[in-house]
């Protein structure tokens, strides 16, 4: 039996749409660590007990599926990853996993860089910067690039233009509110213009890459791939994957960098050992992934300030997870927020603290930025690998002090720093 939680749909979607972090931790104190969330979109099963998490992760991909998966077909598409269960996520998932791992991931490092060295090639010592918009903007020419094969300037621009109207149009509200996604809307109707119009732009591009060699870019790849009867990914699939990598990519890598440099400039022990590590490095894309305090300090950002707080799932069969026997059709959300808040696996949870992540590994129920299991994030491992690259060439090249304080607000399904973080740039490097 589960602990009853708050009773008001609205009030209750309202407090995890506007502040999930505090809420959370404000109803785990009162109900305990597994209690029921009536919200307008259905009733979940809110958890931080990793008993129960693990259960879940260990789940096979046809006892669970999405949350809601008509949601995210609503504004990605019926054939994105995020919206398929059982064989079809599986026969998906199988097909998108080679772009993200080895060599082809390494691939991209060049591009990471090159994009980073770009957006601050103009800062002056002086200068007043907003580190998520730079982060933004780095993220989004890695997408053209890496995902979307952008090789030239006007190409680039244009790209990023479609990327960012299709970004900005996207409502939270739509979201958690289903009923908001319609004509009567003018946020869906605007929303659905800018998914048109980038939609056309996939397309095109996929007709013209199936007229091409295969490339580099995951577009190209996507546009070549075959599943394992032979057959090619449709030209619809195609496009839903390829927004799902941009909606699902663009703001976690965005947000994490930002995060990242707002906490090691307000931990100076951290910053001057991290300074220390890339000093004595060379610049090279793969050397800088390869450093273990610059990969702890991505690692601990993503725990003390996770994107995404919630991971939502829905059973497809009964199961017994911890000790609670939990019937099909059950809506489960583990809470990242509350885990990584957790003093038993994170001694003093509210410190920046990346030498945590040096010499030890966590498990997948105790560290779950990207969800986990067989739904666990694909670009993960990109992710990672993209700020660890972002953040090493940026602090071998610019010196930066804060300019005021942050903190953590809802943004459409993520959470981010409500000033975008602040920064102030002191000295630019020479020596880098």
């Amino acid at each position: 039996m589960v602990v009853e939680g708050p009773r008001s749909r609205l009030v209750s979607s309202l407090s995890i749409l506007r502040a999930p972090d505090t809420t959370y931790a404000r109803w785990e104190a009162r109900y305990g660590r597994t209690y029921r969330v009536r919200a307008v979109n259905g009733d979940v099963i809110c958890t931080s007990d990793t008993d129960v998490i693990r259960d879940l992760f260990r789940a096979k991909d046809d006892e669970v599926e999405a949350f809601r998966p008509d949601l995210a077909a609503s504004f990605l598409g019926d054939r994105s990853v995020l919206a398929l269960s059982g064989e079809a996520h599986r026969r998906e998932r199988k097909l998108l996993m080679p772009p993200f791992h080895g060599e082809r991931m390494r691939a991209y490092g060049e591009h990471i860089q090159r994009a980073t060295l770009e957006a601050v090639a103009g800062w002056s010592a002086g200068d007043r910067v907003v580190m998520a918009d730079t982060m933004l903007a780095v993220s989004l020419a890695v997408i053209a690039r890496a995902v979307f094969g952008a090789t030239d300037r006007e190409t680039h621009d244009a790209w990023v233009q479609d990327l960012r109207h299709y970004i900005e149009a996207f409502s939270p509200l739509t979201l958690f509110v289903p009923a908001l996604q319609t004509g009567l809307n003018p946020w869906w109707r605007r929303f659905e213009r800018a998914r048109d119009v980038l939609d056309a732009r996939i397309l095109d591009a996929i007709a013209a890459r199936r007229r091409e060699p295969p490339g580099d870019d995951v577009l190209s790849m996507l546009a070549h791939a075959t599943y394992e009867d032979g057959s090619p990914m449709p030209d619809r699939a195609a496009l839903d994957e390829l927004k799902t990598l941009l909606f699902a990519g663009h703001e976690t890598t965005q947000i994490s960098m930002a995060w990242a440099i707002y906490q090691l400039h307000r931990t100076p022990d951290a910053l001057a050992r991290l300074q220390a590590e890339l000093d004595a490095a060379d610049g090279a894309p793969d050397t800088l992934a390869a450093l273990p305090y610059l990969d702890g300090v991505v690692q601990e950002t993503l725990r003390i300030d996770p994107i995404v707080p919630d991971v939502l799932r829905t059973l497809t069969v009964p199961l017994r997870l911890g000790s609670f026997d939990l019937p099909a059709g059950t809506h489960l959300a583990p809470l990242a927020a509350r885990v990584h808040a957790d003093p038993a696996i994170y001694p003093n949870p509210r410190a920046f603290d990346p030498s945590r992540f040096v010499d030890h590994r966590f498990r997948p129920w105790e560290f779950l930025p990207f969800g986990g299991g067989t739904r666990r994030c694909l670009g993960a491992a990109l992710a990672t690998y993209e700020m660890r690259i972002v953040l090493g060439t940026l602090l071998k090249h610019v010196e930066l002090a804060l300019d005021g304080d942050d903190r953590m607000v809802r943004r459409t399904v993520t959470l981010a720093p409500e000033h975008g973080v602040r920064m102030r740039v002191t000295r630019i490097r020479a020596d880098a």
